[in-house]
Parts: structure tokens; sequence; C-alpha cells
């Protein structure tokens, strides 16, 4: 008879082939062996989210939050989809539970900026790729994303810098909006 810690096994395997159905079925068996464990329901919401299965991962995050409020990965990968599907003011609660259990985490900071850009929160959102890229100084992204930002603002002087940095950093596209801005 199969323990909970082998399926747990058996599903990162699969997890790690990809095999996300097999891993959310090993998951799944697991959990009915160990209904109190937080990480199990965690790699089963990451593979039901790898497996586009949004709904259920939110699920399985919530899930984990509700046996560890202070799952990070759980509060952070919930907020993606809430984001994903257009819950923005959910998704800037749980990166800012996130933030106060990590804010030595830029990803963090980048993805709530992301959200607040799309809030319209334009000094929130620079305030956020600001932060990120204290914590992370080459994070080419928060570079670009507050270059849009600044484009928001009708800074084109900023936005501009901002570009040659997320390029410098390897975003490809910045190269895009360089040439697009100078013309």
């Amino acid at each position: 008879m199969k323990s909970a810690n082998d399926f747990i096994a058996d599903g990162d395997l699969k997890f790690e082939s990809k095999d996300f159905e097999g891993a959310i079925k090993d998951y799944s068996s697991a959990l009915k062996l160990d209904n109190d464990n937080a990480d199990i329901y965690y790699n089963r919401g990451l593979a039901r989210f790898f497996k586009k299965d949004i709904s259920l991962a939110y699920e399985d995050f919530t899930s984990t939050l509700n046996l560890n409020p202070k799952h990070e990965d759980a509060l952070f990968n919930r907020a993606r989809i809430s984001a994903m599907l257009g819950s923005y003011k959910r998704a800037i609660l749980d990166f800012d539970q996130a933030i106060e259990l990590n804010d030595e985490d830029g990803e963090l900071f980048t993805n709530r900026g992301a959200v607040k850009l799309q809030l319209q929160d334009y000094s929130g959102a620079i305030l956020d790729f600001t932060q990120a890229l204290h914590v992370n100084p080459s994070d080419g992204k928060a570079y670009y994303n507050r270059g849009m930002t600044h484009l928001k603002q009708h800074n084109t002087t900023n936005a501009l810098q901002d570009f040659a940095m997320a390029y410098q950093n390897g975003v490809m596209q910045a190269k895009e909006m360089i040439i697009s801005l100078q013309n």
C-alpha cells in the first residue's frame, strides 16, 4: 500500500517530466491520505496551472493558504491568476501579503507594479518597479514596465532611459520602443 509520501514522490517525478495530468492524479491520491498538507495542494495547484486548469489551480492555492497563510509561493501564484482573470484588487491583496513575508523578492514588486499599471495607478506602479530594481538591478522586465509607465505619463525621457536599461538586460522588445520613440 502506497503512502502519501509515495504518491507525492511519484507526482513530483511526473511533474518534472511535464506529465501534469499524472502529477495531478498522484497529488490527489496523496491528499486522500493526508488532506492537511499545504504543500500537496500547492504542488497540485502548480500542475493544474501548467495544465491551464486555472480555476482549479486557484482553488488549490486557496486551500494551501487556508492551511498555511504564510505560503509565499501560493500567494504569488494566486495573485498571478487573479491578475490574469482581471481581478486586479484581489491580486494586489495577495501581492501585498507576499511582500510582507518577503520584501527581498523583486519579482513580487515587478508583478504588483504590472497590476498597478493595469489599474492606471502610475505612481504606485513606478514605486513598485523602482523597488524591484533596488532588489535586483538587472531586472529588465522592471525597467521595461517602468518605461511603459513613464510613457503613459508622457515622460519620454525617462521612458527612453528605462527602455535602454531593459534592452541592456535582455528585453529585446525594448529596442523597438527606443526606435519608435526616436522617430
